[in-house]
């Protein structure tokens, strides 16, 4: 059973989840209302796949992992939103949009280690991927 503080990825998300709830506030509401609800279930949804898959299968995984990657795209569209609507400043939005890319960069990587390993039907990659 793979522990889950010592997964980097998922660490790399709660850092995610932390800049975008703390940048939240910041957000103009009055420009569009809605955004920032869904910019935050977003946000969270991507830890919570991270951790959900890491508990199955390999493909299980895999799958949990190319969800967790569509709720950070989705994060970066919403943040792009906000930004160009001028709901968010561009300082954070940039600093929002670095975490995120750290992230989706992290789960490419992981994915593919996980499909690879699945491939070759070896460990499971998330035991692969721990804190040094």
């Amino acid at each position: 059973m793979t522990d889950l503080r010592n997964l980097k990825v998922l660490n790399a998300a709660f850092v995610l989840v932390d800049t975008v709830h703390a940048s939240a506030e910041q957000l103009d509401i009055r420009r569009v209302p809605k955004l920032r609800n869904q910019l935050l279930r977003a946000t969270d949804a991507v830890p919570a796949n991270i951790a959900e898959g890491a508990r199955g299968s390999r493909p299980e995984f895999a799958q949990f992992l190319r969800i967790a990657l569509r709720s950070a795209d989705e994060v970066g569209a919403h943040l792009m939103v906000a930004m160009r609507v001028q709901a968010l400043p561009l300082e954070t939005y940039q600093r929002c949009e670095s975490k995120r890319v750290v992230v989706c960069k992290m789960l490419h990587g992981l994915l593919r280690a996980v499909e690879e390993q699945h491939a070759r039907g070896g460990a499971p990659a998330a035991r692969e991927q721990r804190k040094e």
